[in-house]
């Protein structure tokens, strides 16, 4: 049951980035749709992860869903696509606001 989970979430969850990243609004090189879906999905991940609680749900949600919807893949694939020193900052702003946003994520689940 787990496994079937995981499957119809990821399957859910890549199919959702594919429909963000085909109407997403804005072209520019640094704010890109995939930088969204990563955000936003460390702040659902931090929201499960502090929820603390493993079952085929949980598994669906943050392993499945999540998983499918977000790309560390294209996160790269973008990257290298940018001059070296837009790189870095791409690649920072990524990892530093996916860390926050992920705390956050904690952080609401403790407030509430």
């Amino acid at each position: 049951m787990t496994l079937l989970s995981v499957f119809i979430g990821a399957a859910l969850g890549a199919m959702l980035r594919y429909l963000v990243i085909m109407f997403w609004p804005f072209h520019t090189p640094i704010f890109t749709a995939v930088f969204a879906i990563n955000l936003v999905g460390a702040l659902f991940m931090g929201i499960i992860f502090a929820s603390n609680q493993i079952s085929d749900m949980h598994n669906f949600w943050s392993v499945g869903l999540l998983g499918g919807l977000t790309t560390f893949s294209t996160m790269m694939v973008q990257s290298a696509q940018l001059p070296f020193y837009k790189q870095l900052i791409y690649l920072m702003v990524q990892l530093i606001g996916g860390i926050l946003c992920f705390m956050v994520g904690v952080a609401l689940i403790n407030i509430f």
